[in-house]
């Protein structure tokens, strides 16, 4: 029956669309361990599969198995090319998202760093306005005492 074998092959296509989007997340997974685990940006994109539902994509071959014959072979052609489009620009978008949280953690770090800086200037200003306060008043003794010799 010509109907069960295009159902058997859109089923094994399906599955083998299954195990690369499996063998992509497994490798965005094991990268992303590599970061820093804590870190909330980390858990924001970590799972953006989750957006896209596995009964969103298997909709595609159950409208092609339903669609005439003629029809069937454009529309799945069409179709199963534009999945693969999109299952690149997700994969790539993925790793713009890593690369764009990387960036983003070591702006921080900087930003932390400079601030702890910040806190340490801030620290030595305030120790040298106290000592030019004490030598502002040493300087009026100092004044006051060369002023009493003179006389």
């Amino acid at each position: 029956c010509l109907d069960e074998y295009e159902d058997d092959e859109a089923g094994q296509k399906e599955r083998k669309r299954e195990d690369a989007i499996t063998q992509q997340n497994t490798v965005q997974n094991e990268a992303v361990s590599l970061l820093d685990p804590g870190s909330a940006y980390l858990l924001q994109v970590k799972d953006v599969s989750s957006r896209f539902p596995r009964t969103d994509r298997s909709g595609f071959s159950r409208y092609n198995r339903d669609a005439n014959a003629s029809g069937n072979l454009v529309s799945s052609s069409t179709l199963e090319k534009k999945i693969e489009d999109l299952e690149k620009e997700v994969v790539r978008e993925r790793q713009e998202n890593l690369r764009l949280v990387r960036l983003m953690q070591d702006k921080e770090e900087i930003i932390g760093k400079l601030r702890e800086e910040i806190d340490l200037l801030n620290r030595d200003l305030d120790d040298i306005e106290d000592e030019n306060e004490q030598l502002k008043q040493e300087n009026k003794t100092l004044l006051k005492v060369v002023g009493q010799l003179t006389r």
